[in-house]
């Protein structure tokens, strides 16, 4: 399973060892939403977790910062030196990258945002 940073997702009735596990890694519940990682949550405890949990692979993933496509972080040139485990939400895909105005479209993204 998939699922992009600080966005809700369902997930089946684990038990109370496995919510508890996932809590106290960080991962916030909210009973109408389902589940989210955000930027205080241990996305490899989380991960692990779910793993045993619900028996398949389980992988958090960032969103484009400025075109908001899924990333494959292994398919990125700085996987090996960046923290996404931390909750990056500054990242960008090899589209947005190679666009020959990457730092004009990412700061005119950030202005967007902060406004």
């Amino acid at each position: 399973m998939i699922v992009a940073i600080n966005e809700w997702f369902k997930l089946p009735r684990l038990g109370k060892e496995f919510f508890v596990s996932l809590m106290k890694a960080g991962l916030v519940y909210d009973k109408s939403k389902g589940f989210k990682a955000d930027a205080n949550s241990n996305l490899m405890a989380i991960s692990s977790i779910l793993k045993r949990a619900l028996g398949e692979d389980f992988e958090f993933v960032p969103r484009c910062f400025t075109c908001n496509s899924m990333i494959e972080c292994y398919s990125c040139a700085y996987y090996l030196i960046c923290d996404v485990k931390s909750s990056t939400s500054s990242c960008l895909c090899d589209n947005c990258i190679s666009n020959g105005d990457a730092f004009a479209i990412y700061s005119k993204t950030l202005m967007k945002k902060m406004s």
